[in-house]
């Protein structure tokens, strides 16, 4: 692009003045267009230090804020959080696999119901134990209470329902066993949980552009 305008320059200049002056606007053109890319290449530089909505500054943002949202709706210390955070968002499906933890389980690993559902995600290993080892995601009951090894469980068991149901509401109501609420509660913490990463992302664009 710069040799180009350069050239065209030159051309111009070269039917319109005379040799000594050419060769003196040629030094003035290329000095100008060349202040100019410097300024260019400097304001890129510049500007690449901020931060701006999925960067990875941003991300860790978003990461904070989802965090401190599940400390205020469990007792689990925030180490244990941090290792459910991160096992979710391998999913690829974060925000429902962590919406799920908090209504079955309250971010509890090692949670158990009165119906035998086994931690964070209240896996039935009456159910689902034999499938789950076939699929290679387990070996034994207990490591249903491992917390990466529960998420998988559970991204199984959901991604199960949602093949046969097409429908997210309808996947939950069979995952938890037929109870409807319990598809209006999960997907009220997911939204809970979508405008705690969001918030924080708009609030740190804002005071980027501030």
């Amino acid at each position: 692009m710069l040799k180009q305008k350069i050239r065209n320059h030159m051309n111009i200049l070269r039917k319109k003045v005379s040799p000594a002056l050419f060769g003196l606007s040629i030094l003035v053109v290329i000095g100008g267009l060349s202040l100019t890319y410097v300024f260019m290449s400097a304001n890129v530089s510049a500007n690449a230090s901020y931060s701006f909505p999925g960067s990875r500054d941003t991300k860790e943002t978003t990461k904070k804020a989802i965090i401190e949202w599940m400390k205020d709706n469990s007792d689990m210390p925030e180490q244990v959080l941090m290792k459910i955070y991160n096992a979710a968002a391998m999913t690829g499906n974060r925000d429902l696999i962590l919406a799920i933890c908090v209504v079955e389980s309250n971010f509890n690993p090692h949670a158990e119901s009165d119906k035998g559902a086994i931690g964070l995600m209240g896996i039935m290993p009456g159910v689902w134990l034999e499938e789950l080892k076939e699929k290679g995601i387990v070996e034994e009951r207990n490591d249903l209470y491992k917390i990466s090894t529960n998420i998988a469980a559970g991204a199984h068991v959901l991604a199960t329902y949602l093949s046969e149901t097409n429908d997210l509401r309808q996947a939950l109501v069979r995952y938890v066993g037929g109870a409807s609420w319990y598809a209006t509660r999960v997907l009220q913490a997911r939204k809970n949980i979508e405008l705690a990463g969001f918030s924080q992302q708009q609030l740190a664009f804002t005071m980027l552009q501030d």
